[in-house]
């Protein structure tokens, strides 16, 4: 199975014109199999191998995971313990009755929102990690509302980490869960020796545009970033999952007591009313009928992907040394499945109705998430996921379970829920949920008088922010953007109740490293009850996203 397997990756990497990349292959207490590919520095055409060092970005997250809960084995917190209890110096800021606990925290229920770091190219640059928790922590919703992925939220863990050792997070990591480890060539800081070892990385600002090495840079703090600066290869990340499949134990060191790893291992929090959804730090899906704990990461010149099957004791972990900006992580669920079960099955046939079902009726529809609207449909007697380019065929398991087969989540489970008459009004898929779009019927108020002054708040991954509109007339308006400087409105058009236009909005320089330095922003907004709502949208070298937007008269 190693041959189709490395056929399959060597086939997917060379298609994303990869660099370079290392793999590693355990089985129960093992690592069984290990390989690099392609050149870990194209400039000095240095080969990767499996001791290459790579910057694993959000695979960080169970390790340091694993770092604060041994300190729930010593009694210092329970998880439902409130974070805000716990924490001296700064606090997650919250106007929610609700605090957020531990439990909140890793298993991505904070009601903090996603949140990019800083890349700072150099130390000067950089915040103490106090300072980038309190300028991030904010809530945006209670807690155990959704699963909301947030970075913020381990970079607090970290700092737990560090607050109850009485020191910085990474020498305490380094002490209590590397070194038993034996993971050597590991660690949360840049030190000279990791430097020596590192692959150099690199970027692409879009999918058909050319490699850029990457210079050094840092996650926005120091310490560093705890949710996404562990430097480490395949074969430390080897040990760490051998840790993870056994129990807690790797070659007779126990890190973790038993009834801990089967915590983290458990389901903490569903998508919907799937089961599908998080442990703690972990990914925790079904991948071909077998349960699946994963954990991907990306961030400036890296990605990375580890994935395991706990009840069959067997896992894999790729690192790679390019992010493209796409979203595209490396394929280890696909990888893994090939190991455990020989090629994915990916055939439509497999799907095919001769007659399609009549409860498919109550499938179809468009379903919504983040401004994001996917499709279910039937097509060629096939029931058919279609999210942008991307088409899915979806196989029934029971009346509400279907297999996705092809696309992003390929393997997956998609479950649907009901109305009581038997209509689908949602679907979960791994950690997110889906609504039936449903269209705003409320009414615009075409006689609304929008010129004068509107303000209102939104967040972005790189930040919380203030917009304040002014509006001089039906065609002229100008806005602050995310600097706080006033900015004219290009093709600005307000009349009866909807108004439009455009600006070009300078990034906080502290996120200009990402690789863009300015957004294309798009205001689409509507009066409705005395406010203006509706949608920014941004687009920059590197991608784009809609933000909700709400102004409120001044």
């Amino acid at each position: 199975m190693f041959d189709l397997m490395e056929k399959f990756l060597v086939t997917d990497m060379g298609r994303q014109k990869v660099p370079g990349f290392s793999v590693a292959v355990v089985r129960g207490g093992d690592i069984v199999w290990s390989k690099g590919f392609g050149y870990s520095n194209l400039e000095e055409k240095t080969l990767a191998s499996p001791e290459t060092v790579y910057r694993v970005a959000s695979v960080s997250k169970p390790v340091v995971a694993t770092g604060l809960l041994q300190w729930m084995e010593k009694d210092r917190f329970c998880l439902d313990d409130p974070a805000n209890s716990l924490m001296e110096n700064v606090k997650i800021q919250t106007r929610f009755r609700k605090q957020p606990t531990v439990r909140n925290l890793l298993s991505h229920t904070s009601g903090l929102p996603v949140h990019a770091d800083p890349v700072c190219f150099d130390l000067s640059q950089t915040v103490p990690l106090e300072e980038m928790i309190r300028r991030s922590a904010i809530t945006t919703r209670p807690p155990n509302e959704e699963i909301v992925y947030s970075n913020t939220a381990f970079n607090i863990a970290g700092y737990l980490v560090g607050l109850f050792a009485g020191g910085p997070y990474p020498d305490y990591m380094k002490k209590n869960v590397l070194d038993p480890l034996e993971m050597h060539s590991s660690a949360f800081e840049q030190t000279p020796e990791i430097r020596k070892m590192m692959a150099q990385p690199y970027s692409r600002k879009k999918t058909d545009a050319p490699i850029e090495a990457v210079k050094p840079w840092y996650g926005g703090s120091l310490p560093e970033k705890p949710c996404g600066s562990l430097f480490s290869s395949v074969m430390d990340l080897g040990r760490f999952l051998i840790a993870q499949m056994n129990r807690g134990v790797h070659e007779g060191t126990r890190i973790l007591n038993e009834e801990t790893i089967d915590e983290m291992h458990k389901l903490q929090a569903s998508a919907g009313k799937s089961r599908s959804g998080y442990g703690l730090s972990w990914k925790r899906t079904w991948h071909y009928g077998n349960l699946m704990m994963s954990h991907t990461g990306g961030n400036l010149g890296w990605t990375a992907h580890m994935a395991f099957y706990p009840e069959l004791r067997a896992g894999i972990i790729i690192l790679c040394n390019l992010n493209d900006n796409s979203g595209w992580r490396p394929p280890a669920r696909e990888a893994l499945s090939i190991l455990v079960d020989g090629a994915p099955s990916i055939s439509p046939k497999t799907t095919k109705m001769k007659r399609p079902l009549k409860q498919w009726k109550k499938l179809i529809g468009t379903y919504t998430r983040e401004s994001r609207n996917v499709n279910v449909k039937a097509e060629k007697g096939s029931l058919i996921l279609e999210r942008g380019r991307e088409k899915a065929h979806l196989e029934k398991l029971d009346e509400s379970r279907y297999l996705v087969h092809g696309g992003g989540s390929d393997g997956m489970e998609l479950t649907f829920e009901f109305d009581k008459k038997g209509a689908a009004t949602r679907f979960d898929l791994e950690t997110e949920t889906f609504p039936r779009f449903v269209e705003d019927k409320r009414p615009i108020d075409k006689e609304e008088r929008m010129i004068g002054t509107w303000r209102g708040d939104y967040v972005h991954s790189y930040g919380y922010f203030t917009m304040n509109l002014k509006i001089d007339s039906q065609i002229h308006a100008s806005a602050t953007d995310m600097q706080g400087n006033v900015i004219s409105v290009s093709s600005f058009k307000a009349h009866r109740g909807r108004l439009t236009g455009e600006m070009r909005f300078k990034v906080p320089p502290e996120y200009a490293g990402w690789g863009a330095d300015e957004f294309q922003a798009t205001l689409d907004l509507a009066a409705i009850e005395g406010r203006l709502e509706g949608k920014m949208h941004l687009k920059s070298e590197i991608g784009e996203s809609v933000v909700p937007l709400t102004l409120s008269r001044t």
